[in-house]
């Protein structure tokens, strides 16, 4: 059964973690552990959301078995493999926190260095952290990774370091982003979302954080057909704000 949205008046907890996971039984329980231990830093009440994206391994079993432990953990089941990109925003939309963010259940990003992020968010509605490195990447994930950043810089105006790490968003912005969004890949989901809060008026900060590489299990954003599918979402999303950005010049343009 999908999951209902989060009524508006039902109470809030200050954060939501959504961790995406296909098959990622070596590294589930560490991750959730050093989650919590990171978040208890920060926060009296917090909820880590899980995303089984339809594991063949024992990651639903594990996931699930955190959760009866524990109350702050949420899981979700995907009845077929959505990938990250939509996983995330299927989590998205039900999380309960002021402010959501993800992670990589490779934990990819220390939640300690919340620290460098939280107090961005007094003067801001996004935070994005960017990494100051790629430890661990092959060269064809390197190659991959900035030649997608340079393709954003080419197409759109908002020129971050970092559309594709991690984000941490004030819930405002997700519940009023979320109904426009249109790619749900895993290359792209989180830039359009940026993308689509730039252009709202969302004020948007950028902070440079360490990026941890990956211990155990395998890296499956560079395949190809996950890249094809995030091209098709990112010329998708340029020719439709291209066309919004003409329209109003063609209207004006009458006999």
């Amino acid at each position: 059964m999908a999951p209902q949205a989060v009524s508006e008046t039902e109470q809030q907890i200050p954060i939501s973690v959504v961790y995406p996971a296909y098959n990622e039984e070596e590294s589930l329980e560490s991750t959730v552990q050093r989650s919590i231990q990171a978040l208890e830093k920060f926060f009296g009440n917090f909820e880590i959301i899980i995303v089984n994206d339809a594991s063949t391994d024992s990651t639903p079993v594990i996931a699930q078995r955190l959760s009866a432990s524990d109350s702050r953990i949420r899981v979700i089941n995907n009845e077929k493999n959505l990938r990250q990109g939509e996983s995330l925003l299927k989590a998205f939309a039900v999380a309960r926190g002021d402010l959501i963010t993800h992670n990589g259940v490779d934990y990819p990003f220390d939640l300690n260095d919340l620290a460098l992020i939280l107090p961005r968010l007094d003067s801001n509605d996004i935070v994005v952290a960017s990494r100051k490195g790629r430890p661990g990447y092959t060269p064809y994930r390197l190659f991959l990774s900035h030649a997608n950043l340079l393709l954003l810089h080419l197409l759109f105006d908002m020129k971050l370091r970092d559309y594709s790490f991690i984000q941490v968003y004030k819930r405002a912005v997700v519940r009023r982003l979320l109904g426009d969004m249109k790619g749900k890949s895993t290359g792209f989901a989180m830039p359009e979302l940026l993308l689509r809060a730039n252009d709202a008026g969302f004020r948007i900060a950028e902070v440079s954080i360490e990026y941890l590489p990956r211990e155990a299990g395998v890296a499956r954003a560079g395949a190809i057909k996950v890249v094809i599918a995030s091209l098709i979402d990112v010329f998708s999303y340029w020719r439709e704000r291209t066309f919004k950005r003409v329209m109003p010049t063609s209207e004006k343009q009458g006999p």
